[in-house]
């Protein structure tokens, strides 16, 4: 029995020998194949944490939203109005669109297109114009349509147009406000 070559052992920890192949060590050799498996699972990682960040975006925006069509639902429901820096004072349906506006905290939410305003006795404003947002006592409706892109394109697929869409909406009752004040 031929005794193995001195420098073709690897010594571990606990004195033991084993073999080398192609002159390098197993604990060599296992490090490359560690850094091969942290490749593919970071990579799976790193997937895995910015869908949840991008989840974490879209559900605080959604959040946001709607807190604040519920703002403009409250604001609505007195029959005020906001007065401009000149002092002229806008009408109700753009009061109540700026007040939702300043609200939001999330970019690119444009609520004078998006915004419906609709009433038992008014119809439905889904424009931005001026129809009315009820009379006193009225059943008024506001609904909010936005998107927002995805930012991960593996998920944005998953999407229409890579976009994800949600309405944020409240219901409420007017207060009996003088309908004369308002416009």
């Amino acid at each position: 029995m031929r005794k193995a070559d001195p420098s073709k052992l690897d010594y571990n920890r606990s004195g033991a020998t084993s073999r080398s192949w192609f002159g390098h060590s197993r604990s060599r050799l296992n490090r490359g194949q560690s850094s091969v498996e942290f490749a593919a699972v970071g990579l799976l990682f790193f997937a895995l944490v910015v869908a949840v960040m991008n989840y974490a975006w879209i559900f605080f925006a959604k959040m946001n939203v709607q807190q604040a069509v519920d703002d403009g639902g409250r604001f609505a429901s007195t029959g005020n109005h906001l007065t401009t820096k000149t002092g002229t004072t806008e009408s109700r349906t753009q009061s109540i669109i700026n007040t939702i506006q300043n609200e939001i905290s999330v970019p690119n939410i444009n609520v004078s297109s998006n915004l419906s305003i609709c009433s038992v006795d008014g119809g439905c404003n889904t424009n931005g114009g001026s129809a009315p947002a009820g009379a006193p006592g009225d059943t008024v409706t506001l609904s909010l349509t936005s998107s927002l892109p995805i930012w991960t394109p593996w998920l944005a697929k998953l999407f229409t147009g890579g976009d994800f869409t949600f309405t944020a909406s409240t219901t409420f009752k007017n207060e009996p406000f003088n309908p004369s004040e308002t416009n």
